[in-house]
């Protein structure tokens, strides 16, 4: 075992700690007690730390087949691959489609004109409008605006919280962040994963075949045009923003 006061003292500040173990809640409550008692103990400010855990004190991790032993470190690291089999084995694709073509998905992540660029775009989209629409401004300014790595976790968390919660896990942050996992943006995710599965077995078999862009942003640009039209100063912003920007 290692005292968490060993850790700490290590690791210094600013520091992100991922906690991917059943249990993690634990080590959390432990760590935000040292926290305030080292604030009251100095005259420095809380430290600037940022904590993610995979379940509450109470939970165990996930021992169905159907997930990795180190589901939310896959959800952090890997979401595009994570988010893809986890949807293929809820949709209608799951009997027709061989899963390890989702291992081969085709293209590179910052090219947007392949498969697989084009879905982390639209991850990015998606996550980005939901932690835009759901989270309290200064909160999203820090954690999404601040700095690429923080704002890539967080996205990815985002996605981490909906997959351990479909198997009753539910993750914990430190800054405490609202529950996003229902959001309805979610839906549009399903949708763009679906048309990409879809495409899937025919871009592989044929290398040189044209790639066809997702209508998602077309649709979303649509939906923006739609609040233009008929939005006012009353109404609440337009949940498309982020999209529009991306």
């Amino acid at each position: 075992p290692l005292p968490i006061t060993d850790l700490d003292s290590w690791l210094k500040t600013p520091s992100i700690y991922v906690f991917d173990c059943s249990a993690a809640g634990m080590i959390v409550k432990a760590f935000l007690e040292r926290l305030d008692w080292s604030s009251s103990s100095s005259a420095s400010s809380v430290k600037d730390c940022i904590l993610l855990a995979a379940c509450e004190a109470h939970q165990t991790l996930p021992q169905s087949a159907e997930y990795p032993a180190d589901v939310f470190t896959a959800c952090l690291t890997t979401p595009i691959k994570m988010a893809l089999h986890w949807f293929c084995k809820r949709s209608l694709l799951s009997g027709s489609l061989d899963h390890s073509l989702i291992d081969q998905i085709p293209g590179r992540q910052n090219d947007r004109k392949t498969l697989l660029g084009e879905l982390n775009w639209i991850f990015t989209a998606i996550t980005d409008t939901i932690a835009w629409n759901v989270l309290p401004h200064e909160l999203f300014q820090r954690l999404f605006r601040q700095d690429l790595l923080v704002a890539s976790l967080f996205r990815n968390f985002l996605l981490a919280e909906r997959i351990m919660r479909s198997a009753n896990c539910s993750p914990i942050t430190y800054p405490l962040l609202p529950p996003t996992h229902q959001h309805h943006m979610w839906d549009a995710w399903d949708m763009a994963a679906e048309i990409c599965l879809s495409k899937l077995p025919h871009l592989i078999a044929d290398p040189n075949a044209e790639f066809q862009p997702s209508p998602f942003f077309t649709e979303q640009l649509t939906a923006f045009e739609v609040w233009l039209d008929h939005g006012s100063e009353d109404k609440k912003p337009p949940e498309q923003l982020p999209i529009v920007l991306q």
